[in-house]
């Protein structure tokens, strides 16, 4: 039983996304109802553990536990970022039809954040706000750029505005622009990120092999669960392997995004 459970934990770090997807394949009653937040599941998972194994294996699990959910955070920051922008890309195309009709730019800027959605139509009604209290629409570009997850896109945007007031240049053009360098940027990160399933598949498959090694050397009646779980060194070799597996996935997952910022 132990066995299964730890073969389960690895197999969610190696594939969250994948197991989650199962699971509400299997269960799609309890998707439609409210998710328990992941830490809160971890903390009682971890309490249980407190109960039935010793203080070295409580440790692993929660040094596992934490991997699990600091790489989650990550994905779910990387997924939020892409729907940003997507969602940016959207509300330009929308802003500069509507400044090529002859608009004025702080009702394009409203037309725009009332068709997008999330965090994009929130900064654009924050953007349209400030310009109709009399504040610079640039500055409120940028201020709107440090709570994004896409800080590169807002602040060309408002070096385009900067551009088009100074110069007196078609703000609809430069934005457009924008927009295009915007698409171009997506598009070759989608590539990159395609380049790196590979190395990321590499490191999973890696970090799994120790479980692997576990589960044969079970098969073969060797009890290496019974010796992890112990008091004695196995309980220290299971703290020491299990920091080590997940040092190797942090820094492999720490590597990938330094080429894809």
């Amino acid at each position: 039983m132990i066995g299964a459970a730890l073969a389960l934990a690895f197999a969610v770090l190696v594939s969250p996304d994948t197991a989650r997807a199962r699971v509400t394949v299997l269960m799609p009653a309890l998707g439609k109802r409210r998710a328990v937040p992941g830490t809160w599941c971890a903390v009682v998972v971890w309490a249980a553990l407190a109960l039935v194994v010793p203080v070295t294996g409580v440790l692993a699990a929660g040094v596992l536990g934490a991997t699990v959910l600091s790489r989650r955070r990550l994905r779910r920051r990387a997924s939020v970022r892409v729907a940003e922008a997507a969602a940016l890309q959207g509300a330009l195309d929308l802003l500069v039809a509507e400044l090529r009709v002859g608009a004025h730019p702080v009702g394009a800027i409203e037309v725009a954040a009332a068709e997008a959605d999330g965090q994009v139509a929130e900064s654009l009604n924050a953007v349209a706000a400030r310009a109709l209290l009399g504040a610079d629409v640039a500055a409120g570009l940028r201020a709107e750029a440090q709570r994004s997850t896409s800080p590169g896109h807002w602040n060309r945007l408002a070096e385009c505005w900067e551009l088009a007031q100074r110069h007196g240049l078609a703000i609809a053009t430069l934005l457009q622009a924008a927009q295009r360098d915007i698409a171009e940027r997506e598009r070759f990160r989608g590539r990159v990120e395609a380049g790196m399933a590979g190395a990321r598949a590499t490191a999973a498959i890696l970090a799994g092999l120790p479980a692997l090694g576990v589960l044969l050397g079970h098969a073969i009646g060797a009890e290496p669960v019974r010796f992890l779980l112990s008091d004695g060194a196995g309980g220290g070799f299971l703290v020491v392997g299990t920091v080590l597996i997940c040092c190797g996935l942090l820094w492999s997952d720490r590597i990938t995004s330094r080429v894809l910022a």
